[in-house]
């Protein structure tokens, strides 16, 4: 009778896994679904004192500008992982010697924050014009970059030229000059008003669950406000100086651990021959006890004659 119940638990085992995992993710899925897709954060800020505007941003802008944020923590240079709600305009004087975001005709501003798992970041921008939106990581803001000085800048570099020139460039090569927005996702062009949301799903890399992905864990994104005609075809060329309101909502999410996924993946293939071998030993041993508990009986014997 217990090795029957094991067998059963252990046949039920492996699809269990499977269907809490899907159940998991369903509800992960549904949890961020159901998010205000709005921003809902005042002018005001509930923030602790002390806390200024250069702990969780940084803002320039490609014609080589750059606002200058109080920092209240040096922290190695790197950004604080923004973790609250803000807003660029700040009517109640918390952050009074913020300049607020503003595009120059013909350049891009550039707000740099550290995103982090464990939240949903709703943006909400509001442009005076229109302009372009786009949300890169550190290696596309330099080819961004790169981008922006082959259009305003007269190379005397033959080399650089070259590269410029982008139908010049071998096909295998394209790809390290061409810039990409987040998740290939998060580009919004000619807009004067976008609201969009993003969740970062790990910080660092594939192995970090296992301890084994370094320090990697620090990552900045780049939310890109547009003014200039860059190198993707769609996008809005210069539309003269902008003002720009940035609202930035963030919300606590739930999140699954980082190991969720390689136990659903590999319990898949696990299955297929857990479940047969199950199926083999359930069936084998029934048939033993049978044999066992059934009572021999004399075979009748016929005499001749």
């Amino acid at each position: 009778m217990n090795r029957s119940i094991g067998s059963r638990f252990a046949l039920s085992g492996v699809p269990l896994i499977i269907l809490l995992s899907i159940f998991s993710m369903s509800l992960m899925s549904d949890n961020a679904s159901s998010a205000s897709s709005s921003c809902d954060i005042t002018p005001s800020s509930d923030w602790p004192d002390g806390i200024k505007p250069g702990d969780f941003f940084e803002i320039e802008t490609l014609d080589g500008g750059e606002a200058s944020l109080e920092r209240s923590s040096e922290d190695n240079g790197r950004l604080m992982a923004l973790n609250r709600g803000l807003s660029t305009e700040w009517s109640d004087g918390t952050w009074s010697g913020f300049p607020g975001i503003e595009v120059s005709n013909s350049s891009a501003t550039i707000i740099s924050m550290s995103l982090v798992p464990g939240y949903r970041y709703t943006f909400c921008v509001d442009f005076s014009e229109r302009g372009d939106i786009y949300l890169l990581t550190d290696s596309n803001l330099d080819q961004y970059k790169f981008d922006y000085e082959c259009r305003t800048n007269d190379f005397y570099d033959d080399i650089i030229q070259g590269l410029c020139d982008f139908d010049s460039v071998p096909v295998e090569w394209r790809d390290l000059l061409i810039w990409l927005p987040f998740r290939d996702a998060h580009a919004y062009e000619s807009v004067t008003y976008e609201e969009f949301s993003v969740a970062i799903d790990t910080s660092g890399s594939s192995w970090s669950f296992a301890g084994l992905g370094g320090e990697s864990n620090y990552q900045e994104f780049h939310l890109i406000l547009d003014g200039w005609d860059n190198g993707r075809p769609n996008d809005e060329g210069a539309s003269g100086n902008m003002s720009v309101e940035v609202l930035i909502d963030v919300e606590e999410r739930f999140t699954l651990p980082n190991y969720t996924a390689y136990l659903l993946i590999g319990s898949l293939p696990l299955s297929c021959i857990i479940i047969p071998i199950v199926f083999h030993s359930r069936y084998h041993s029934s048939a033993s006890e049978g044999k066992e508990s059934e009572e021999l009986r004399e075979v009748p014997f016929l005499k001749e004659g």
